[in-house]
């Protein structure tokens, strides 16, 4: 699989990607990706620089690093690098390549580099349509917890790193990454284990249909080292797939009945005993005996998430002595580390209460996921509950508009705002209002293309008391708090 790039000339020095003796400039520094692996670079010893089209908090915290960072693409560090380093949101048209060809500079995509990164490591890569960043940011948590110290570059924030996206450890060894399959990028990393999650239809703008995004899992999938661990989610019949496509050592885990039996090889299954809001029991059925954990996640979603983290952990520990005795006895130290993870900021995080309303954030971006976050939601809270939903993506707005609604409907009251367009370009036709158009018969459905004119609404009672997310890949973390300012007596 081949990542579009510019026709630039090719990255150097040929045969080792990352170099102490060279400068590396990153392009779009400040999205998470990107500024993630920036950070383990300038751990590394590595001199980094970047650009960015506007200030944020990333780059005040690459700033405070000692990075040299500057907003717009024409600085110095442009100027002054060996090697530049963008990701597939920086597109082939964008000006600012122009000027990389006039100075003649080599360029690498940051998965290549990363993938360099991992090859020399003991890496865990955590892959799937959902779950991925919360599995992977737990993974590196509990792994920290039961005494080890590794390095993680995950999707998101953590509370429990102080608010960063990157954990830098001790051990030069062991990595953790998640592995983002939106652009098939990820083909180019090393694993020692992989963790997938599940797999479904998303991201059709860069992969073209369902067959290629399965495709493009198992191509990442055959990456793994030799003997290489698998550990995938048989509740998914497609990673269920690409599970039984890998001739190595692997493990599955799921809710399901009957999954232990079907697969022929050891299985971890998960049970949720009990759930209210702020605690969850989970028992885990394994093939080395009973586990159970309480974990202040919620909704069975986040069973599987922490399932699938136990079961890679269990696994690698009955192949790796170290890991062994950091998981302790019966692996009581595991789950005692597991329980300890408090969750991924903009996943259902609770910001606050005012004038009877209880607010929330996520970052559900994709139908399957706006089910289970409404589904969870509804078992906890009953109503009335309100979702105000910022699509994200035209593309994936139009692909999945019918799914959306059916999705949101589970909300006695549901906005929807404008799409966040990001790296597209819209499409005609295209709006928010695509997904109304398949709420015709929901009592309480609207379209309000600006967010920003929804805490007035609500001030007016145009929003029922109760619980409210707010919703979406883009923007739309914003509006909670605008919401509490408001609400605020």
């Amino acid at each position: 699989m081949t990542i579009q790039t510019p026709p630039l000339p090719p990255p150097k020095p040929q045969g080792q990607l990352v170099d102490t003796a060279l400068r590396y400039h990153f392009l779009g520094i400040g999205g998470v990706g990107m500024s993630g692996l920036a950070v383990l670079l300038h751990h590394m010893g590595i001199r980094i620089s970047g650009s960015d089209k506007e200030s944020s908090p990333q780059l005040n915290a690459l700033e405070a690093l000692g990075i040299p960072v500057t907003v717009g693409h024409e600085g110095s560090g442009l100027e002054q690098a060996d090697v530049v380093v963008y990701s597939s949101a920086l597109k082939p048209g964008h000006p600012v390549w122009r000027r990389v060809e006039q100075l003649g500079k080599p360029r690498i995509h940051r998965a290549e580099l990363l993938g360099a990164i991992t090859a020399k490591k003991q890496t865990l890569a955590v892959a799937g349509t959902h779950g991925k960043t919360t599995s992977s940011a737990c993974l590196a948590q509990t792994l920290a917890g039961m005494g080890l110290d590794p390095t993680a570059l995950v999707g998101g924030h953590l509370p429990q790193w102080g608010g960063s996206n990157i954990l830098i450890g001790g051990d030069d060894r062991l990595l953790v990454v998640e592995a983002d399959e939106s652009d098939g990028s990820f083909v180019h990393f090393h694993p020692a284990a992989v963790l997938l999650t599940n797999i479904e239809a998303d991201h059709l703008d860069h992969h073209g249909s369902l067959e290629n995004v399965v495709g493009a899992f198992q191509s990442f999938v055959a990456r793994l080292k030799p003997q290489g661990l698998l550990v995938y989610c048989a509740d998914s019949p497609l990673a269920v797939k690409v599970g039984q496509g890998w001739t190595g050592p692997r493990i599955s885990y799921g809710a399901g009945a009957g999954a232990k039996e079907t697969q022929g090889h050891p299985h971890v299954r998960v049970t949720v005993e009990n759930m209210a809001p702020g605690s969850m029991d989970l028992r885990l059925d394994t093939p080395w005996g009973e586990r159970r954990l309480t974990t202040p996640l919620g909704g069975a979603h986040n069973g599987l998430n922490l399932a699938g983290v136990a079961a890679l952990v269990m696994a690698s520990a009955r192949r790796d002595p170290r890991l062994a005795m950091a998981a302790g006895p019966e692996d009581h130290r595991l789950m005692e580390a597991l329980g300890g993870f408090t969750g991924v900021a903009r996943r259902q995080e609770y910001l606050g209460e005012a004038a009877g309303f209880r607010l929330f954030d996520d970052y559900a971006h994709h139908p399957t996921e706006v089910r289970v976050t409404l589904d969870m939601f509804r078992r906890l809270y009953g109503g009335p509950l309100t979702v105000i939903f910022q699509p994200h993506l035209y593309s994936r707005t139009l692909e999945f508009a019918g799914e959306f609604a059916q999705a949101l409907s589970l909300a006695d009251r549901v906005i929807v705002v404008e799409v966040y367009a990001a790296r597209e370009a819209p499409i005609p036709g295209v709006s928010g209002r695509t997904i109304l158009e398949h709420m015709q018969d929901h009592p309480a459905a609207d379209y309000i293309a600006d967010w920003r004119d929804i805490p007035p609404l609500a001030s007016r009672g145009g929003v029922p008391r109760g619980v409210v997310i707010t919703m979406g890949a883009g923007d739309i973390h914003r509006l909670g708090p605008a919401l509490l300012e408001r609400l605020k007596p």
